[in-house]
C-alpha cells in the first residue's frame, strides 16, 4: 500500500441459481479485474452484496479473492457483524487468517447514528492493540445509514498509522482535499467511490477510485485515472468520465444484477445475474447495448 493505487474494484458477489456463492465464477471474476486494471480489490463490501452473506461466507469469499489474486494485488475486506470489541475482533482475526491485507471497519455498522464518531477512534485503538501487525481500512457505507465522519475523526484514525485505506463517500471533492491533507505523511489513502467526481478529485490528491463502475469496467477507469494524470481535465478526459457516469447511472436502477449481466456479457463468463440484495428483471438490450458501449470506448 506504498504506491499509490487507482483502481480498485468492489468485487461482486456471484450466486448459483440455487442461491449459493458461487465461488468458480469468483475465482474467475478476480483473474478478469486483475487483467484488466485492478491495482487492489475491496471484496465483501456492499456490491458484494455482505449484507446477505452470512458470517462463513463472509470469510469464504474473502478467501477465495486472496487466494485467486495470489499476490498479485492486496485485498481488503469489510467487518459486517460487530457492534462490540470482541464482536470486531473476532471477525477481524477471522479475515486476517483468510488472508487478507487490509480489514476494513464500516462507520455505519460499529455505529449507531447516536454515537459520537470519536467512539469510533477508541474501538480502532483497541482493535489496533488486539490485532497489533494488521492494516485497517475505513468505509463510509450508506447503508444501513449513510455516515460521513467528521474531518477531525478521519485525521485521528489517520495519526494512527495504522489506516492504509479510506473508502469515502461524502461526493464532495473540497472535502476530499480535506481528507488527504488530514491524511498527508501516514499511510492512508483516500478513494472516492463516486465516478461524477473522480477526475476532479484526482486533482485533491485522491488515490483511486472505488464505485460500482470499476466491476464492470475497471479496464476504462485504469485508462480514465492514466489520462487524467498526463492531460488534466481535458475534454477527452472529461468525455470518457461522463461516459462511465451513465453507464452506472443506466445500470444502476437493477444493480448488482445489472452489473453481473454486464460483467458476463464483457467477459463470456457463465455466472447468474441473480442477487440477493436487490432482485430484479434484467433489461437483456439494456446490457447488450452498455457492453456495446464499453466496448467500442475500450477501443479507441
Amino acid at each position: 500500500m506504498t504506491e499509490t493505487p487507482g483502481v480498485w474494484p468492489v468485487v461482486l458477489t456471484p450466486f448459483t441459481d440455487t442461491d449459493e456463492v458461487d465461488y468458480a465464477a469468483l475465482g474467475s471474476y478476480v483473474d478478469w479485474l486483475i487483467d484488466n486494471g485492478a491495482d487492489g480489490l475491496f471484496a465483501v463490501a456492499l456490491s458484494g452484496e455482505m449484507y446477505e452473506l452470512d458470517p462463513a461466507e463472509r470469510v469464504e469469499v474473502a478467501r477465495c479473492v486472496v487466494e485467486r489474486a495470489a499476490g498479485r494485488v492486496p485485498v481488503a475486506a469489510s467487518v459486517v457483524g460487530g457492534f462490540h470489541l470482541g464482536d470486531i475482533v473476532a471477525e477481524a482475526s477471522d479475515l486476517v487468517t483468510a488472508g487478507v491485507d487490509v480489514v476494513v471497519l464500516v462507520a455505519s455498522v460499529v455505529l449507531n447514528p447516536e454515537d459520537e464518531d470519536g467512539r469510533l477512534v477508541s474501538l480502532a485503538q483497541a482493535l489496533a492493540a488486539d490485532l497489533p501487525d494488521v492494516a485497517l481500512g475505513i468505509y463510509e457505507c450508506p447503508i444501513p445509514y449513510h455516515r460521513v465522519l467528521s474531518e477531525d475523526v478521519v485525521a485521528a484514525l489517520a495519526r494512527t498509522e495504522r489506516f492504509v485505506f479510506f473508502k469515502e463517500t461524502s461526493h464532495d471533492v473540497s472535502r476530499m482535499a480535506t481528507r488527504v491533507a488530514d491524511a498527508e505523511g501516514t499511510p492512508l489513502r483516500v478513494f472516492n467511490a463516486d465516478i461524477e467526481s473522480y477526475v476532479e478529485s484526482l486533482g485533491v490528491g485522491v488515490a483511486g477510485l472505488s464505485g460500482w463502475i470499476v466491476n464492470v469496467a475497471p479496464d476504462l477507469v485504469a485508462r480514465l485515472g492514466e489520462l487524467a494524470a498526463s492531460e488534466g481535465v481535458t475534454p477527452r478526459v472529461q468525455g470518457l468520465q461522463r461516459l462511465l457516469v451513465d453507464i452506472e447511472q443506466r445500470m444502476g436502477p437493477t444493480y448488482p444484477g445489472s452489473a453481473k449481466a454486464l460483467v458476463a456479457r464483457r467477459t463470456g463468463l457463465s455466472w447468474s445475474s441473480r442477487s440477493r440484495w436487490r432482485a430484479a428483471e434484467i433489461d437483456d438490450a439494456l446490457v447488450r447495448e452498455l457492453a456495446d458501449t464499453i466496448a467500442r470506448a475500450a477501443a479507441r
